[in-house]
């Protein structure tokens, strides 16, 4: 199937339509402008756009999916955060992936001081290892639990297994973003559980994508970055890498090629979901810049007539 690409025009979806956007620490400063801009000026909204909750992680190394470096915030500024989309209204979740943990690692005393921190909000964690899963579950009795879109569950009968735990959502791996006969055979009293990544521009069916992760983990649990990774098996193995370096920005068709062989679902796109009775949706970016989020939230958020007031009314509350 060819997407022809975002319809810049278009005004919002039939039913509620429920985003869960990145960023809550790793661009906290926009992400409080921009949460505050839509919580004041609903009518630049697409109709039946509902922000359910923002996700990201402070520097840590329960932090898994990007590896980050320089996004620490001591406790005087996490309680900050806090207060913020406490005031706000806004579900907090945290992005603690990393699948290589210890049992030593458990007991990380900084990791274990922002979820104190954050426990009164009832906040959500999205989760990949068993061990950090069940030591949270323990001890934070306030919090609910994601499955991670990380575990690359690539049978259907390992996805469908995750609706049988005590999951508040569980986010599919995205390979079966087009997949309809698993979509369809998935319960309708299941399907509002559903969490679905949209804008990922991975190729489908990818084989480096496991070998990216576990490097990012082993790269966060020695608080490095994912900059330097070109001599890395997952850089040399991923089709999409392969794919930039080939294509330029200049080429015709290259906006179009972004979308084409991916899992990445259009704004217009989204209404065929709601139709089948999933409504909640990721819209992930933890490592782009703000003018990237911008790029990455406007299409499915902001209506297409208020895209350089949002600009400038964002701007002035950073």
């Amino acid at each position: 199937m060819t997407r022809r690409g975002i319809d810049w025009n278009f005004e919002g979806y039939k039913k509620e339509a429920h985003f869960f956007l990145c960023g809550a620490f790793e661009s906290f400063e926009f992400m409080r402008a921009f949460l505050k801009t839509a919580k004041d000026c609903p009518w630049m909204m697409k109709d039946n756009v509902v922000i359910d909750s923002v996700f990201g992680s402070p520097t840590c190394i329960w932090n898994g999916g990007r590896a980050l470096a320089d996004v620490y915030y001591n406790k005087k500024q996490l309680q900050n955060i806090h207060d913020a989309y406490a005031n706000l209204n806004i579900k907090v979740r945290f992005i603690f992936t990393n699948s290589f943990l210890n049992e030593h690692d458990l007991y990380d005393r900084y990791c274990n001081l922002v979820m104190d921190i954050f426990q009164d909000l009832s906040p959500e964690v999205v989760v990949n290892s068993p061990r950090l899963e069940e030591y949270l579950r323990s001890k934070y009795s306030t919090v609910s639990y994601i499955s991670s879109t990380t575990k690359r569950l690539r049978s259907s009968e390992a996805q469908l297994k995750e609706f049988s735990h005590d999951y508040k959502y569980i986010c599919l791996d995205y390979d079966y973003n087009y997949n309809s006969d698993f979509l369809n055979s998935i319960q309708e009293k299941e399907r509002d559980r559903v969490e679905i990544l949209i804008n990922s521009t991975c190729p489908k069916g990818c084989n480096a994508r496991v070998l990216h992760q576990e490097f990012s983990a082993k790269r966060q649990l020695e608080y490095d970055s994912d900059n330097d990774c070109d001599s890395e098996p997952f850089f040399k193995e991923c089709p999409k890498i392969k794919r930039c370096m080939e294509q330029t920005v200049s080429k015709k068709n290259y906006t179009k090629d972004l979308y084409n062989g991916t899992n990445y679902i259009l704004p217009q796109d989204l209404d065929k979901y709601l139709d089948m009775g999933y409504s909640h949706f990721k819209i992930q970016g933890r490592e782009l810049t703000t003018c990237q989020l911008f790029a990455e939230f406007f299409p499915y958020i902001i209506r297409p007539d208020f895209y350089p007031m949002a600009i400038s009314i964002i701007n002035e509350g950073k």
